[in-house]
Formats: C-alpha cells, sequence, structure tokens
C-alpha cells in the first residue's frame, strides 16, 4: 500500500476520513460531534486535533470559512 498510495494503511485512513469530514462539514449541518462520529472517530476532541493538525484550521473554522464566503 505505501508503495501504491504513498502512505500507510492508517495515514490512508485518516486521510479519507478527513476529506469526507469535509464534505460533511460544508454540505448538512451536523455537529462537529455528530460528523466525528459518522467517519468513525470516537471522540470528537480526537478528531478535531487530527483534523486541525492535516488541514491547519478547526473543523469549525474550516465550516465557517467555506460556507460563508459564499454568502
Amino acid at each position: 500500500m505505501l508503495k501504491v498510495y504513498g502512505m500507510t494503511p492508517m495515514e490512508y485512513l485518516l486521510h479519507y476520513r478527513i476529506e469526507q469530514a469535509k464534505k460533511l462539514l460544508l454540505q448538512t449541518s451536523w455537529s462537529v460531534a455528530r460528523i466525528a462520529e459518522e467517519i468513525g472517530f470516537n471522540h470528537v476532541s480526537y478528531f478535531s486535533s487530527c483534523f486541525s493538525k492535516k488541514e491547519g484550521i478547526s473543523p469549525s473554522n474550516f465550516r465557517n470559512k467555506f460556507t460563508n464566503s459564499d454568502k
């Protein structure tokens, strides 16, 4: 998997979950906690930490930044 995707299975899973979270943040009004649960995180704080580390912005700020810019 490392040769094909350039990342370990766990890195790929995290990448996939964060991409799904970004879609849900923009396309739904679900809470960050619900999105975390839907994509497979048991703790919203851990999800927020992973999201922030990968995207450089918190899930809530991501939603605000990209939904408010359309208005």
